[in-house]
């Protein structure tokens, strides 16, 4: 008999026992919702086709539905560590496979050991037009092997990429070439360097934390560069034949029709859905997806904004949402039925429409981000849909998010105008607290009244006072257990318990290694990311300009040093120096994998400007390190 993979062990965290508090408060949350329904398990059952092993499915759904426990079983094995809500989200994610859309016609892998977000694809006059190609090379060779081998061997007619979000085009590579179709949103080719490459070294290591990367043996670590760090697993989508989605369109695919739908600054700053109206489907990329989303992702991006979000979403629903049979997108199930997407679409429309307005209504009353965060709720009409739950993204911190896209960080309290660095403030505090032991039992108090983010707030001072305070580290690090065992959000979840490993293990400063993504950039981008890379105090007094010419790409540059600054400047004009050579040189240069004069005695570059050279390479450092979050930086 077929059953669908149900492996929950990756989402235990067996650290500690749980408090009576924490206990008691998993207990109270049952009251929260209805947990125990089996809509949602049934919804993401649907269409279930073959497993990732390959074995196809012989049971008609209601077989399927009884070879499974039911959600009140699932929900009664809940241990105490875990949020009841979290456990139901872990389960009902543990469903993967392939999964049948439409016969014959649309089938989707949903794999989360494989990969975060989905692999689909659609049935064209002669292959499969692929929606997204998941996070890695990898993966996507994986999702798409299991396509041609369960349902149907054919080649890939075109590759459509919904939105600049590396986990739907880095693994372009496993299924494209630069020959295939391929369709993008427009700015898409600028916002995935823009979004993720300026910023990198620190999204990439707040991610760690986001996604508990360290702390899971699971698919989290495919989206890097899986096994070896060294080698390069991810891709940049290429192709001759590109068409640019630059306005709502409708387009043949390969005997398909397709009405693209831009959703630019919604879920990513260049984003799009689609509606196949052969099947009065829409593809909504992940602008609706089974959990709140972020309107401002804590391992950090631009904020989005739920008005123009919300309005995307009811834009759809004045055009399609008479005719809408199917809704599918980049992550989590299926859904069938006009009733029943009709209301998930207002649904999400109507969720973060109200994050954005009550947001604004109480910062124009005066209220703080913080104090706005703490007491505002959702109505009950939408909190008890599971689409709402705050399983990815945080009512709290979306709240936030939108009084920093209007009013940015700033409370408007002078106060805080100009507050204290963190270690210097806790030093002060710890003093004023009457020392560290005085300070450590007021963290022992709070933390045996189960006052676990009281704890916190002490305990972190303390540490960040002095970090080599071992019992202080310890019971911090207990703390955050204690919070990780109560979390809805497994984003909170995930930052909590990652915090109390690092905390535990003093976190050894390891690089981030990022050398292998280089190769991927276009120069443009990489010179702007020498540009916040460069140490000023190296190339102070310098007044210059230098031609960059990479002739195996055809690209040039001209950087300009001028107080302290690196700009790149894409026109042509006159230099005081030139740098001639290949792409790959050009990083291996100034990652100091390859000095600059060992490059010229092997002919691999030509120069003029060998000390302006030594001197800004000299001036930039690539290497993104480990840095301390939970403790002291310095």
């Amino acid at each position: 008999m077929m059953a669908i993979k149900d492996d929950t062990e990756l989402y235990m965290f067996n650290r500690d026992m749980a408090s009576k508090f924490v206990i008691e408060k998993n207990r109270e949350f049952l009251k929260e919702y209805d947990i125990c329904s089996e809509t949602d398990y049934h919804d993401a059952m649907r269409g279930f086709y073959a497993s990732l092993d390959g074995q196809k499915n012989n049971l008609n759904f209601d077989d399927l539905i009884k070879s499974r426990k039911t959600m009140s079983q699932i929900i009664s094995e809940c241990p105490p560590t875990d949020n009841p809500s979290y456990y139901k989200r872990a389960n009902i994610e543990r469903l993967e496979g392939v999964f049948e859309i439409v016969p014959k016609k649309i089938y989707q892998v949903r794999a989360f050991t494989l990969d975060l977000a989905n692999f689909t694809v659609v049935r064209g006059k002669t292959g499969w037009i692929v929606i997204d190609c998941m996070s890695t090379i990898s993966a996507c060779k994986k999702a798409f092997e299991l396509i041609q081998n369960t349902v149907e061997n054919l080649p890939v007619s075109a590759i459509i990429i919904t939105h600049s979000h590396g986990d739907h085009f880095g693994g372009y590579s496993g299924v494209g070439n630069d020959e295939i179709p391929l369709y993008v949103p427009d700015t898409f080719f600028d916002m995935i360097f823009d979004e993720s490459v300026m910023a990198g070294g620190a999204m990439k290591r707040r991610g760690e934390f986001m996604y508990g990367s360290r702390i899971r043996n699971s698919c989290t670590k495919v989206t890097g560069n899986s096994l070896d760090p060294t080698s390069i697993n991810v891709s940049i989508p290429y192709s001759k034949h590109t068409t640019i989605i630059k306005e709502n369109c409708t387009i043949d695919i390969d005997g398909i029709k397709f009405d693209f739908i831009l959703t630019l600054n919604t879920e990513s700053p260049a984003d799009m859905m689609m509606y196949l109206t052969d099947f009065n489907a829409l593809s909504a990329a992940d602008n609706m997806i089974q959990a709140m989303h972020n309107l401002l992702t804590p391992r950090g991006a631009k904020v989005r904004s739920g008005k123009l979000w919300s309005q995307c979403i009811d834009d759809v629903i004045v055009k399609y949402g008479k005719d809408v049979q199917i809704h599918f997108g980049g992550h989590h199930w299926a859904l069938y039925g006009n009733e029943k997407i009709l209301h998930f679409w207002k649904t999400k429309r109507d969720l973060y429409k109200y994050i954005h307005d009550q947001t604004l209504r109480y910062a124009n009353c005066g209220y703080t981000p913080n104090e706005i965060a703490e007491f505002v709720h959702l109505p009950k009409s939408l909190s008890k849909e599971f689409c709402c739950r705050n399983l990815y993204g945080t009512l709290n911190f979306n709240i936030k998010s939108q009084y920093q896209l209007y009013l940015g960080w700033y409370d408007g309290n002078p106060a805080h105008l100009n507050e204290l660095p963190p270690k210097e403030l806790a030093r002060k505090y710890i003093k004023a607290f009457g020392g560290e032991e005085n300070t450590l039992n007021i963290g022992k108090e709070a933390f045996n009244n189960g006052d676990y983010r009281w704890a916190v707030t002490i305990l972190n001072h303390l540490i960040f006072s002095n970090p080599k305070n071992e019992e202080a580290r310890e019971l911090l690090a207990k703390t955050y257990d204690q919070l990780s065992y109560t979390q809805e959000c497994l984003v909170w979840k995930y930052s909590y318990a990652t915090a109390a490993l690092e905390l535990r293990e003093h976190q050894p400063k390891e690089i981030l290694n990022n050398c292998p993504l280089y190769q991927l950039l276009p120069l443009q981008a990489f010179c702007d990311l020498l540009s916040v890379s460069v140490n000023p105090q190296i190339i102070d007094g310098i007044d210059t300009s230098i031609n960059i010419n990479i002739f195996d790409t055809n690209e040039s540059v001209v950087l300009v040093i001028s107080n302290c600054v690196l700009h790149t400047r894409l026109s042509s004009s006159d230099a005081s120096g030139f740098l001639k050579t290949k792409h790959e040189f050009l990083i291996k240069l100034f990652t100091k994998e390859v000095a600059l004069n060992q490059l010229i005695k092997e002919n691999k570059v030509e120069t003029d400007s060998i000390d302006l050279l030594n001197t800004l390479v000299n001036s930039i450092s690539l290497e993104n390190m480990r840095f301390f979050i939970a403790e002291p930086k310095i």
